[in-house]
């Protein structure tokens, strides 16, 4: 029966792009009595793979430069020539070097002629570049559709990382912390590359960097990062605080509010629709940096003396943040997305409305944007537009007082003016 070879696995002390210090540290190992074994591939954490061997005392390492990202076939090909020399293909350490052992001591190394290792690494410049290149791409393409909100709608991002600060906020910091050390690891494997290189063409030996353990130390935070963020998102998921809850009427709403009954023409009748039937909109969220987060909605048919009834519909909503300059970040947020919004639908009607509405070519009509000054109010911005048959007016107020921000929105025969005067007092009163 075959005995079976005990492995001992030691942790790599310098970077796999350093070309003497890997060098050096496996002929240490042959020194100490410890054969190479295997040197782990695609999941390699910085642990290398030895045997306890009496005759590695006898032997020496050598690296070769991988000239291209051929496999284990073209390098079998080429240990042919080497094994004539006296060097045995042992494994190959990612696509960096190629690892050589002689037991012979008379044989000379693989490279005698430091201006020919230095063609040889040519090579490992190439693909240090090609991989800070790869890094590059991968976080301009994780983050595709943040980069154009970034420049060009900040208030937005700002506020959705008030409102979503529980999960955007770890999302995003250990997005960038793995981006960073993708990078630094990226740059600095190219600098090291090139300062051999250019070492080998001044005709000087590769000095060894020193021994930090950079391999496992890049692995440990990378999987650190990736474990604590599978492991909050979970808690996140088993709490309950991804979820939002839906709110069942007027009598949840735990904020200062009004009801669409209060700012309804005298002797308006009102029938209401059936909840969350046509509205969709009646819930409670929350976040660390803004807990408390309610967006409601009432809506039915109005009908004044003998007028024809009309759709009539009243949105709010309310956010209390920790500080009020989260709120005025909140309240920019909501005013330029507000815009954003009515832009781009004017913008596609515009566009439509000659195949859609042939009748009705300018029915949008252009939006009405005002910053006004009200007692009582930090900040208060009010939009006025139309619907697309002109039939009644919307308007749409975005206040901000101390820790709150507020949006109200009022369609049909809403009598918008009086709807601001009574939630402002109640905003006063709260």
């Amino acid at each position: 029966m075959a005995r079976k070879t005990h492995q001992i696995k030691k942790w790599l002390p310098c970077p796999l792009w350093d070309f003497a210090g890997l060098q050096d540290w496996l002929n240490e190992q042959a020194q100490a009595g410890y054969a190479l074994e295997k040197w782990p591939g695609f999941w390699f954490i910085g642990r290398v793979i030895f045997r306890k061997d009496p005759s590695a005392v006898h032997a020496r390492y050598c690296l070769d430069p991988i000239q291209e990202h051929f496999g284990i076939a073209k390098l079998r090909e080429q240990e042919a020539g080497y094994r004539e020399l006296g060097w045995h293909y042992v494994d190959k350490i990612q696509n960096y070097y190629a690892i050589y052992r002689c037991d012979d001591p008379r044989v000379p190394d693989l490279y005698t002629d430091l201006e020919s290792l230095s063609w040889a690494m040519k090579k490992q410049v190439r693909i240090a570049c090609l991989r800070l290149l790869f890094w590059l791409v991968w976080a301009a393409v994780l983050f595709q559709d943040e980069w154009p909100r970034l420049l060009h709608e900040r208030e937005a991002v700002v506020m959705e990382l008030i409102l979503h600060s529980d999960v955007l906020i770890p999302l995003y910091a250990i997005l960038l912390i793995l981006i960073l050390n993708a990078l630094f690891h990226g740059i600095n494997t190219l600098r090291g590359v090139r300062r051999i290189r250019a070492r080998l063409r001044r005709g000087e030996q590769p000095i060894p960097r020193p021994r930090r353990y950079p391999e496992p130390l890049h692995n440990l935070v990378d999987w650190s990062l990736l474990g604590a963020l599978v492991l909050y998102l979970g808690c996140l998921g088993l709490s309950g605080t991804m979820r939002t809850k839906t709110l069942s009427g007027p009598e949840e709403w735990a904020f200062p509010h009004v009801t669409l009954e209060e700012v309804l023409p005298a002797g308006a009748t009102f029938q209401d629709y059936v909840h969350q039937g046509v509205l969709s909109s009646d819930t409670f969220d929350r976040s660390w940096l803004a807990p408390e987060q309610y967006d409601v909605a009432q809506g039915g048919m109005v009908r004044v003396g003998d007028a024809v009834q009309q759709e009539t519909r009243l949105y709010q909503e309310s956010v209390r943040t920790l500080t009020p300059s989260l709120a005025q970040a909140v309240y920019r947020g909501r005013v330029a997305s507000q815009h954003r919004s009515l832009e781009l639908y004017r913008l596609n009607w515009e566009k439509n409305a000659p195949y859609l509405h042939p009748n009705l070519p300018n029915a949008y009509g252009e939006f009405q944007e005002e910053a006004l000054s009200y007692p009582g109010l930090d900040g208060l911005t009010r939009f006025t537009y139309r619907n697309l048959d002109q039939s009644a007016a919307n308007t749409v107020y975005i206040g901000w007082e101390d820790n709150r921000v507020f949006v109200l929105r009022c369609s049909g025969a809403v009598d918008s003016e009086a709807a601001l005067d009574l939630l402002v007092q109640r905003l006063a009163q709260d």
